[in-house]
């Protein structure tokens, strides 16, 4: 079997639900914080969220062959230790044998087992004599031999394994500078960084882009199947994860590719071009400003969903009888979509500013 194959055949042992405590928040935020990072790296890529561990990260959408496995952790106080990493509970396994696991559930594609934590790790000194509580990544194979063996033992123990593990060859301890108390600070910080590089012009509010993404990973996360049958990686995708393209997709959705004031430029241009008036084209974009932060603010809030597929709905009906082609200009095609829907919610230029949002995605 392929890999595509594989991880859709083995299903997790168990699923975990929603998740709201504070400990869940920074798995999530260190998620998207990754996916942050990742993003301008890889060519291309799948975040699997909270699915056979905390975070599962594929190499391609289209045909994956490597797997990297993140186990994610927050600690109030202390350092980890040989000992809590090892550490038994009834027929629970230890957090560095339920990390193994995945090696043995996807031999020949697994890449890397990560265990990242806000907390340094008490491993004494390396190999190469630093000490490891000052280390911000730690690759097993550096680990002093009384150490690495502790590891190795209880791995073999937990998963009967007789012969040596890849243990050393996989695993690497990651600190990372997010805190568990304020991740989000750390995490907004980082999307702000990504804005300011793929739009240096913006005047996007990170704050609000930020919950938007926040809100997608939270969603992802807490999905679980049921009774859902999975037969490819799409499917899995749309449940548990979130590609390199549907990323992208996203932050153009949300404006963060294209700022608001060049995006207004455009739609003036347009605009104009149909002989609206000065106090109409006022009213539109003093909406087209709002319409920006509602759609991020609003993200998956049912009166604002209806709204945009009762638009598409419109603007395809009237693509099919003839009411509109493609000789008609913006304000006629506006026109015809805005008598067709209606809201007790959004104001009338509201909803004719995301008549052109929705036109201009098609």
């Amino acid at each position: 079997m392929n890999l595509e194959q594989e991880i859709i055949n083995l299903k997790p042992r168990e699923e975990s639900g929603s998740k709201t405590a504070r400990k869940y928040t920074f798995q999530k935020d260190l998620s998207l914080y990754l996916l942050l990072t990742v993003h301008e790296k890889s060519d291309d890529y799948v975040f699997l969220f909270d699915f056979h561990d905390d975070l599962v990260v594929l190499d391609s959408e289209t045909n994956p062959n490597k797997i990297d496995f993140y186990q994610i952790k927050s600690k109030d106080s202390g350092n980890w230790t040989v000992k809590a990493l090892t550490k038994k509970e009834k027929d629970k396994l230890s957090i560095t044998g339920k990390l193994y696991l995945n090696k043995i559930n996807f031999t020949k594609n697994t890449n890397s087992l990560n265990f990242i934590s806000n907390a340094s790790f008490s491993f004494k000194q390396l190999t190469n004599g630093e000490e490891s509580l000052k280390r911000s990544k730690i690759k097993a194979k550096e680990l002093e031999k009384s150490i690495f063996k502790e590891f190795e033992d209880s791995i073999k123990s937990e998963h009967k394994i007789t012969a040596n593990t890849l243990f050393g060859e996989l695993t690497s301890f990651h600190v990372t500078k997010l805190s568990n108390k304020d991740s989000s600070t750390h995490c907004l910080g980082e999307l702000s960084k990504l804005i300011n590089r793929i739009n240096p012009e913006n005047s996007i509010n990170p704050e609000l882009a930020y919950k938007q993404v926040f809100n997608e990973v939270s969603r992802q996360t807490e999905n679980t199947f049921g009774d859902k049958s999975i037969s490819n990686l799409d499917e899995l995708i749309d449940i548990k994860g979130i590609s390199k393209r549907q990323f992208v997709e996203f932050l153009e959705k949300a404006g963060l590719y294209k700022s608001v004031e060049q995006e207004w430029d455009e739609i003036k241009a347009s605009l104009e071009s149909c002989g609206i008036g000065h106090i109409e084209l006022i009213k539109y974009k003093k909406y087209w400003r709002d319409i920006t932060a509602t759609l991020i603010k609003d993200t998956n809030k049912i009166p604002l969903e209806k709204l945009i597929k009762d638009i598409e709905s419109v603007y395809d009906n009237e693509l099919s009888i003839g009411a509109i082609d493609d000789s008609s200009n913006l304000l006629k095609i506006i026109n015809h979509c805005f008598s067709k829907v209606s809201s007790d919610i959004y104001d009338d230029y509201f909803i004719k500013c995301l008549v052109i949002k929705v036109i201009n995605e098609k």
